[in-house]
């Protein structure tokens, strides 16, 4: 293993580095503007200006992919380790669950690359784009400029927060486990270090009043004034990197403290209500990355928080100089060095930024014509601007409501102004309104109670003959609605049915009649369905001679008796009954026609034919 912090052969490091940082230079600033205000070049007001000029911590500035970022750095551990292989998805095997979840319920880099195996380069590299020869731990600070000075330059704010650092506010260059300034890149540049201001905007990030994890951080987040950019800084047991005789480097210890401290990132007010976004990144990793399979150095690097794009992952190369370059690229800074001029800003790691349509809103209300003590149904529509959307209502006789579907009820009659108001849920909120006018109109007496009868076109029909029935209702509220239930097992529906019975039999029809308020009549008659109706014919004797006495008997099926007999006996004779006799005067052969008919009118015929010979006398 490489070593990671002074050990013994480092004391002489240590020393210069506290000398160094302890130096006079650290005043010159200060210095500066009391000679200034001494010789009265600035006044004490001017002063104040100047001084806090350098630390800009007032507004939101929008930015084009969020107003706020904050970064947690991590400490040794590869990609490989946190999520037990190269995502996605990454798994929780090795320890680290919710590090896991978080990788997969949001972006996550699976090819982002470390810059150096020594910590303190990779935190100058993030905030100042290079790592200005620093190949070791322990390096002494650099006069060049830093992502601080881009920020100020453009108005915007930042805030370090360093977990067990001896200051509650300030820059601290001292070596006290698990508190190392190796993890304090705010320390390694000589603008940050000698300046005052500066430095007291590096805070304790887990003072001893905390009540949640780095309550300093959280309490900013939550409050109306949360800086641009926040940096977190774990002490060395929570970032995994461990240390002998205190903690020992723990991939459950530095989830766990990362399962402590997000949500209450991403459910601060900061989080909840403005364009923010949460980084976590490790400062190196173990040497491996599936590039070419051992010598990039590939570590966990995450993007969440409402901007970020959820279950995304991306194997596109990005480093440390990319996290930069994605800062820079956000506020339109100028860049630093070469390095993050040239890297590639991570944006695809975030939803589309185009601008939220004008918020627009409507509603409808049904009926259209409401009457007094009637209910009230109201529908709000919105679009545009940033879901979800508030939705306020005022009914115009001094009653209110809530929620995109309310009811009320309108006690007297007359016209009302409605009026709809929806706020939505962007970072600068926007307002729309809708109202219309609605009448109400008294309350009118109750409709005639429902009837309904129905008529049949036949009322004695018999097996296949098709029979007509319509329907009709009067009374309730129209449009009505017809069922009809032929007694049958068969059914229909409509005003007018037609239906074919396929068995004799006496049926009971229904209709039953639904109004369009629900209420229910009914009307029922009973159909008499016959079998066909059919006729025949014997006569005797068989072979009658002329003047002979032919007896004719007529038999009737189906239908509905008693039956008519009408005879005609081909000889220009009729006659009538079941049963009747002739006599034919002339020899030759007759056509004899039995007609039948029924109770309800059915009429059939039946037919033979008579040979009459010639008398035996004659």
């Amino acid at each position: 293993m490489r070593p990671k912090y002074p050990g013994e052969n480092h004391v002489d490091r240590r020393i210069f580095m506290q000398q160094y940082r302890n130096a006079a230079d650290r005043t010159v600033l200060f210095g500066l503007f009391v000679v200034l205000l001494a010789v009265g070049i600035v006044s004490a007001p001017r002063l104040a200006n100047l001084v806090s000029a350098t630390t800009t911590q007032s507004g939101v500035m929008t930015g084009t992919y969020f107003d706020h970022a904050v970064i947690v750095i991590m400490e040794d551990h590869g990609i490989v380790d946190i999520c037990a292989q190269n995502p996605p998805p990454c798994s929780g095997a090795n320890g680290a669950p919710y590090m896991a979840g978080l990788a997969n319920s949001y972006a996550v880099g699976t090819q982002y690359l470390g810059i150096n195996h020594f910590s303190e380069a990779n935190y100058i590299a993030l905030l100042g784009g290079d790592t200005f020869g620093c190949s070791n731990n322990g390096c002494p600070p650099v006069s060049n400029p830093n992502l601080v000075d881009r920020l100020e330059t453009a108005g915007l704010t930042w805030k370090g927060y360093l977990e067990n650092q001896n200051l509650a506010s300030g820059c601290d260059t001292t070596y006290h486990e698990p508190y190392t300034p190796e993890h304090n890149p705010f320390v390694s540049f000589t603008d940050i270090l000698n300046n005052p201001a500066r430095c007291s905007q590096v805070v304790l990030a887990n003072p001893n009043t905390c009540t949640v994890t780095d309550c300093a951080l959280v309490n900013d987040l939550n409050s109306a004034s949360a800086p641009n950019l926040m940096w977190l800084t774990p002490n060395n047991c929570n970032n995994m990197h461990g240390f002998t005789g205190i903690c020992a480097s723990s991939i459950p210890t530095g989830d766990n403290y990362l399962k402590s401290l997000v949500p209450n990132i991403l459910n601060s007010q900061t989080f909840t209500t403005q364009r923010s976004a949460l980084f976590i990144v490790f400062d190196e990793g173990n040497g491996y990355c599936p590039l070419n399979g051992s010598s990039e150095d590939c570590v966990y690097a995450v993007w969440a928080g409402p901007l970020a794009k959820t279950s995304y992952a991306t194997s596109n190369l990005y480093n440390h100089y990319s996290w930069t370059r994605t800062i820079e690229a956000n506020w339109n800074l100028a860049s630093l060095t070469s390095n993050d001029a040239n890297a590639k800003p991570m944006t695809e790691f975030f939803k589309s930024t185009t601008p939220p349509v004008l918020l627009s809103t409507s509603f409808t209300y049904s009926p259209t014509s409401p009457q007094a003590s009637q209910q009230v149904s109201f529908t709000a529509s919105a679009s545009g601007g940033t879901g979800p959307y508030n939705y306020t209502w005022a009914f115009g006789d001094g009653m209110t409501g809530t929620g995109i579907t309310v009811y009320h009820t309108y006690s007297t009659a007359g016209s009302y102004n409605v009026l709809l108001t929806v706020k939505d849920s962007s970072p600068s909120p926007q307002t729309a309104s809708s109202q219309q006018t609605i009448t109400v109109t008294s309350t009118p007496p109750p409709p005639p109670s429902l009837t309904a009868s129905f008529t049949v076109s036949l009322s004695h029909p018999v097996v296949g003959q098709p029979v007509s029935f319509t329907g009709s209702a009067s009374g309730g509220t129209s449009p009505y609605s017809y069922a009809w239930n032929f007694g049958d097992s068969s059914t229909g529906s409509g005003s007018s049915v037609s239906h074919v019975y396929q068995t004799a039999g006496v049926y009971t029809v229904v209709l039953t009649v639904t109004d369009a308020a629900g209420h229910v009549a009914s009307s029922s008659n009973t159909v008499t369905v016959t079998s066909p109706l059919s006729a025949g014919i014997t006569y005797s004797p068989s072979n009658p001679a002329v003047l002979t006495s032919v007896q004719f008997t007529g038999t009737a099926t189906g239908g509905t008796g008693p039956y008519s007999y009408s005879w005609n006996f081909g000889d220009g004779t009729t006659g009538a009954g079941s049963s009747t006799s002739h006599s034919y005067l002339l020899p030759g052969t007759y056509t004899v026609t039995l007609t039948v008919v029924d109770a309800n009118g059915l009429t059939t015929t039946a037919s033979t034919t008579v040979t009459v010979a010639i008398s035996v006398g004659l």
